[in-house]
């Protein structure tokens, strides 16, 4: 599921894009944030469609191994081994999980081969190592962890694959990571006998953080932008990047709205986002506006808590 870090980076973005674009309606805006914080979720489905076929792709390794003259049966089990654990069995047959991949159109199709192309690449460094030619009876955990070292090396970090995520969107890049702390969590799902699919959101809560940061900061501009240029005298408002600007206004915003989020956390997400996105003096000079905004907003009686230490 998704943490607060992602939802602030599609807040972020969906600003941005907001500000930049033609269209000044704030639904039409909103739209395209819950629209791209979906986006994760379809990228979420093709990295357990790949498990899908690397399942497949086991099946098809097993039966050579069994047409072999000379025969490998610690070979033989380990994949038979693989093939067994909870998750692959499940993803193989899980009607919830084939259902939404029916629904969603969630299809390799033409590019099935570069998908093959990174289990061959991966196989052939694996198929003569320790793990799959011992003889010993391996546990599930053993299996989980060789199945996320394949997820690390051919899938997670194969430059072909993040580049055609790329292709299809210019956001996936930022969303991978998400995505694939989701497809982990399904992995863990099946060991616990919990449905396979991950929810997209922790809570309600979170489901709403989104909609109401990115609703009162465009509904709120003015007055924000107003006390940023209040501070004119130290910090001067035409050094700000339209990024920059995003990322103060969310949050003010979410330190005056996010009762249950403190203060020092708000600021720190918002230096971490301008690492990321902004200039090399932007997180040093977001953080002194920020601060220096923040306690004109606890002296005007702005920032109410839940909870204590939360405004400190």
């Amino acid at each position: 599921m998704l943490t607060r870090r992602h939802i602030r980076i599609k807040v972020m973005q969906a600003l941005f894009a907001f500000y930049q674009g033609e269209s000044k309606e704030i639904k039409d805006g909103l739209s395209d944030l819950n629209k791209s914080i979906q986006n994760i979720y379809t990228l979420y489905l093709y990295e357990l469609k790949m498990f899908w076929h690397f399942h497949r792709f086991l099946e098809e390794r097993l039966e050579i191994e069994k047409q072999k003259k000379i025969p490998n049966p610690n070979r033989e089990f380990r994949i038979q081994a693989l093939l067994e654990m909870p998750f692959m069995h499940a993803l193989a047959s899980d009607k919830d999980v084939l259902n939404i991949w029916d629904k969603k159109n969630i299809n390799w199709g033409d590019d099935l081969d570069m998908i093959r192309g990174a289990f061959f690449s991966f196989w052939t460094t694996e198929m003569d190592g320790e793990w799959l030619n011992s003889a010993e009876t391996p546990d599930e955990q053993d299996s989980i962890l060789w199945f996320k070292r394949f997820y690390r090396d051919a899938i997670a970090n194969n430059e072909s694959i993040q580049s055609h995520y790329e292709d299809l969107s210019m956001h996936w890049s930022d969303d991978l990571d998400a995505a694939q702390m989701m497809a982990v969590q399904t992995l863990q799902n099946a060991k616990r006998g919990k449905p396979l699919l991950v929810n997209l959101f922790k809570d309600e809560d979170d489901e709403l953080f989104a909609e109401m940061i990115f609703i009162k900061s465009i509904t709120s501009h003015d007055e924000l932008m107003a006390k940023v240029r209040s501070k004119s005298e130290k910090w001067d408002y035409e050094r700000l990047a339209p990024v920059d600007r995003c990322i103060i206004e969310q949050s003010m915003i979410e330190v005056q709205y996010a009762t249950e989020v403190p203060v020092k956390v708000t600021i720190n997400e918002a230096i971490e986002l301008a690492k990321q996105y902004s200039t090399e003096k932007s997180p040093g000079f977001i953080n002194g506006l920020l601060d220096s905004l923040v306690q004109d907003m606890i002296s005007e009686g702005k920032v109410k808590k839940i909870g204590r230490g939360l405004i400190d």
